[in-house]
């Protein structure tokens, strides 16, 4: 079992059912994925749909770029995550995320949701970086340490790797807790700074500050 499959196994068990993750979307249920290590989509059973991915491809870009504005427009922001996520749990219903660079840039979607509608979604971003970095798309490791953190962060729990830093209202930046018992070496195997790194970035950004 990898060292990702070992993470998502004990993250499970924080779920309130075990079984489905399933979403209310402008009044119809969607069936998202199966949680199981095993369960995912088969991209030889189901050819990939190039037009999807050109989608997503589409809709990466967007999310970078309103991203990338120096006056960033948090209501334009909000609208395309929505709109996005909205088309990434469609693509998902109809089975059309199958190859291993789509279900990477989907997970790349999914990590922008809201968190106070759809924590959840970080879960479901890490399910399909976990399946894309096991189809040897191998920077999709990095992405699922993410999101797995952003979900733990987001529903009351240590992160485990020390990816999720935000700042107070004094604007000081501040790592969220980290679970103690994961060590640096399983943060290297993800493409991850040492936890000593992670703590001394957070001071240089606090070192930064203006003097008051």
């Amino acid at each position: 079992m990898s060292l990702l499959q070992n993470s998502y196994k004990e993250t499970v068990n924080y779920l309130p059912t075990r079984k489905l993750l399933v979403w209310h979307l402008t009044g119809v249920f969607f069936l998202i994925v199966m949680l199981t290590p095993t369960s995912g989509f088969r991209a030889e059973e189901n050819p990939p749909d190039t037009s999807a991915l050109s989608l997503l491809e589409a809709m990466v870009a967007e999310d970078q770029s309103l991203r990338s504005i120096d006056t960033l427009d948090y209501g334009l922001v909000y609208a395309a995550d929505v709109r996005h996520r909205e088309a990434v749990f469609t693509m998902l219903s109809n089975n059309e995320i199958v190859t291993a660079k789509a279900k990477y840039l989907a997970a790349l979607l999914l990590q922008h949701a809201d968190p106070t509608t759809c924590a959840e979604c970080y879960l479901l971003a890490y399910k399909l970086s976990v399946s894309a970095s096991e189809m040897g798309y191998d920077k999709a490791r990095r992405l699922a340490a993410l999101n797995l953190d952003r979900y733990l962060v987001f529903t009351g729990k240590p992160q485990k790797y020390g990816t999720q830093y935000n700042c107070d209202s004094t604007s000081h930046w501040y790592l969220f807790p980290v679970d103690s018992t994961v060590t640096d070496e399983e943060r290297r195997n993800l493409g991850l700074q040492p936890l000593d790194s992670l703590n001394a970035e957070i001071d240089r950004l606090n070192s930064a500050l203006p003097k008051k």
